[in-house]
């Protein structure tokens, strides 16, 4: 017996594009983006509130900075701590040095090697810093306040644009809206806390080891840190709507 109709091969097959489900994305992103302008000041008081307790947690003194306004009607008070001084500890940044080229050479033996060169990136950040500090200047001319300055304007707009990501890529597939919900709160969650616990880590850092290592923690802890969670947070989040379309017959043509 002959078939009336010949199923395509997956391979053959697409997702059905709906316009609807871009545009209930594009409203969510915008109601999204409003609420976070609406509640802003406090949003980022509870991430300040959380670097504060983690910094009492590292022994690390701070005391209240100056105000800052990243947006018309949302500030964000900033911690002022210190860096270590090198003048009274001269060998300190080529004790990091020295111990950060070490480590990177005995893991290189075990790394796979496409990860081989981001091994690399903590001793090259703390060569060029060194070599500021040697032949420039003794100082580097962020202070911790100036750098906690740089991290929540970053941030900020990052946190707006996370859920454009979403609208664009993840809220157009046909998926149930609980779904596209839970996951887009997860990652805004995620990245308020990863933010809060990278930005005293660093503060902590600068604190007992000095200012060698600002430009580490904001090149590589900072916008490169962003970028591998927010493509881990969307693999996974595509990972559980394939198993949801997979099921739907109508979601392919």
């Amino acid at each position: 017996m002959r078939r009336r109709q010949i199923t395509p091969h997956r391979s053959l097959r697409r997702l059905v594009f709906r316009r609807e489900a871009l545009l209930q994305g594009i409203a969510v992103a915008i109601l999204v983006d409003a609420a976070l302008v609406w509640q802003g000041s406090q949003v980022l008081g509870g991430h300040s509130r959380v670097v504060e307790a983690l910094l009492r947690l590292a022994g690390v003194a701070w005391e209240e900075g100056k105000e800052l306004t990243l947006l018309p009607g949302v500030t964000v008070g900033l911690l002022s701590t210190s860096y270590l001084d090198y003048q009274a500890h001269p060998l300190y940044p080529w004790y990091c040095f020295g111990a950060a080229t070490a480590l990177a050479a005995l893991a290189a033996r075990y790394c796979p090697a496409p990860l081989r060169p981001l091994l690399w990136l903590g001793p090259l950040s703390l060569g060029i810093t060194l070599f500021y500090l040697a032949a420039v200047s003794p100082t580097v001319p962020y202070n911790p306040e100036d750098f906690a300055t740089i991290w929540y304007r970053g941030e900020t707009y990052l946190w707006l644009i996370l859920p454009w990501i979403f609208a664009m890529s993840f809220y157009a597939l046909s998926v149930p809206w609980r779904l596209k919900a839970t996951w887009l709160a997860l990652l805004l969650l995620y990245s308020f806390l990863w933010s809060a616990i990278r930005l005293a880590t660093a503060l902590a850092t600068f604190h007992y080891l000095g200012s060698l290592w600002m430009p580490l923690f904001y090149f590589v802890f900072g916008f490169l840190a962003d970028f591998l969670y927010i493509v881990a947070f969307y693999s996974m989040a595509v990972d559980r709507a394939a198993g949801v379309l997979g099921k739907q017959q109508e979601a392919w043509r």
